[in-house]
């Protein structure tokens, strides 16, 4: 690993709450959650990971 790699790992924020709720609602499927944020990315580029994982929370309770 180089230096910049272990330094952005080091640094680099984990999931948030919002993104661990949806692989929870997910069962697990890492594709799946990355498709549901990449949806909502598509939709909204200025939109963070949180706050896309946040919206793709929203649209998964409001489409069940």
């Amino acid at each position: 690993m180089t230096i910049a790699g272990a330094f952005s790992k080091l640094f680099s924020p984990g999931p948030s709450a919002a993104e661990k709720q949806l692989l929870q609602r997910c069962r697990g499927d890492a594709g799946q959650l990355e498709r549901l944020i990449n949806l909502e990315l598509s939709r909204r580029p200025n939109l963070s990971r949180a706050d896309a994982s946040k919206s793709a929370l929203d649209r998964w309770s409001r489409d069940r």
